[in-house]
């Protein structure tokens, strides 16, 4: 039997996630049986309702499955490799170096914070990134702490996410901005995005402000679709160097930074960082 103590990183998670994230070694199709046959009981009494709210404090027992099964998240073997910008109790906002992954690999940016906060896991929740950069961008990159944090900071209209790129497109005037609308498909297949000037089937619209301060080229993201400021300035005939992908041309590294996070309009546990700014500039 395998026993959960609810914490309040489990606090108003649905029950099939919660047992999903604590079984992380068992297959999906393992656990969608265990909760067919009714094999788990939360306080006292058996269900089989996926969609149940967990609450801090609930114990859920989960029969047939051994706690052996339960796989801590702390992994040794990695290097770090990156900078601490900011870091409390909520959040930690790294600088990802260049030509690391976030995922799925070994040393990816998930698995090097997970070293460095020296984490085991004890509940449902991992620490998460709030977005993600492509392998080749560097810069600033926020984690959540805790699962209050990660579903607060998912909605991406309170952090202002700013990049700093080399193009030869043209010098904006100085306080002059440039906001640029598409239609955004990304088609798993080819790796690639694609934009169209109107709304198709599957798009979704993906807009950028584009401005200069000198030597300097910006771009802030109002929607965040996949390769959204690389698709666009390529779509707009002006590729990021070294971005071969998109047009590009071949250089030792491809030039865009994650440069300014900015969060604004949070609540309750958050509201601290409202008007916070972290700034990051590359080694180019």
């Amino acid at each position: 039997m395998f026993t959960i103590n609810a914490t309040s990183n489990d606090q108003g998670r649905i029950l099939f996630k919660v047992v999903k994230e604590y079984l992380n070694n068992v297959p999906i199709s393992r656990i969608e049986k265990l909760f067919r046959e009714k094999d788990i009981k939360v306080n006292g009494i058996r269900t089989n309702d996926k969609k149940l709210s967990v609450s801090e404090g609930d114990l859920i027992l989960i029969y047939g499955i051994e706690a052996g099964k339960k796989r801590q998240a702390f992994i040794k073997n990695v290097e770090v490799k990156f900078n601490v910008i900011f870091e409390d109790e909520s959040i930690l906002i790294v600088n990802k170096p260049y030509n690391v992954d976030m995922h799925d690999s070994t040393n990816s940016l998930d698995n090097q914070v997970l070293k460095y906060l020296k984490f085991v896991k004890i509940d449902s929740f991992v620490p998460s990134s709030i977005g993600r950069l492509d392998k080749k961008t560097t810069g600033l990159v926020c984690y959540a702490k805790s699962y209050n944090a990660l579903r607060t900071l998912k909605q991406q209209e309170n952090i202002k996410k700013v990049y700093l790129y080399k193009s030869n497109i043209p010098f904006l005037e100085e306080g002059e901005t440039k906001t640029v609308t598409f239609h955004h498909f990304y088609n798993p297949e080819r790796q690639r995005a694609e934009l169209f000037n109107e709304a198709k089937d599957n798009t979704k619209e993906a807009i950028t402000i584009l401005y200069d301060k000198a030597p300097h080229h910006y771009a802030e993201l109002v929607t965040g679709r996949k390769h959204q400021i690389r698709v666009t300035l390529s779509k707009l005939g002006y590729p990021i160097f070294g971005d071969v992908n998109y047009g590009g041309k071949k250089d030792k590294r491809v030039y865009l930074h994650s440069h300014i996070i900015k969060f604004h309009d949070l609540k309750d546990e958050l509201e601290y960082l409202n008007d916070l700014e972290f700034i990051d500039f590359p080694k180019w």
